[in-house]
């Protein structure tokens, strides 16, 4: 039986580490939160993987390619290099339309599962964060912990942990 030890967090994109743009189509918008590089250093600090799981439908409704998503990831992830900090473990990304019926689309925890057995990843330890219930339903399904931030957060909901900064949720996390 395998050992799994690592802990992870899988994060949303947008609305969660990023403003939400609303189809964000340029590397040139992206904008993060003020508190995002901190609540990243934190997580980071106290032990954890980080992951983005993000619902990307603009590529399926063609608003733009999935190689301007990817560019907008590197470009991330330089960001957070340039910052000190490692690039995301992993991106995982659903470019379909909603109508499109995947199966890695959130809620479906497809995308987190393939990261949890490729890494190794401890389900106990591991939580899925972002600002819709979706997010958080998501990581109820892969089943690992399921939280909610942003004070724009469509549900303050007793039924997840809400936190108004994703640096409150980081701050939260045992060590």
């Amino acid at each position: 039986m395998t050992n799994k030890t690592t802990k992870a967090i899988f994060l949303d994109r947008d609305g969660t580490i990023i403003w939400d743009k609303n189809y964000l189509a340029s590397p040139s918008d992206i904008e993060y939160y003020p508190d995002t590089l901190s609540a990243l250093r934190l997580m980071i600090q106290k032990g954890y993987k980080l992951y983005i799981i993000t619902n990307q439908s603009g590529v399926g409704r063609g608003y733009f390619t999935l190689k301007t998503v990817e560019e907008i990831h590197r470009l991330i992830d330089q960001d957070l290099v340039s910052q000190g900090l490692p690039a995301f473990s992993g991106w995982g990304i659903c470019p379909h339309a909603p109508d499109e019926n995947c199966s890695c689309r959130k809620p479906s925890p497809q995308l987190i599962l393939e990261f949890m057995k490729k890494d190794k990843i401890d389900p106990k330890k591991s939580w899925m964060v972002g600002d819709k219930l979706i997010d958080a339903e998501c990581g109820i399904k892969a089943s690992i912990q399921g939280a909610l931030v942003r004070e724009n957060s469509l549900s303050q909901t007793k039924e997840y942990p809400f936190f108004k900064t994703l640096l409150e949720f980081a701050q939260s996390l045992a060590e």
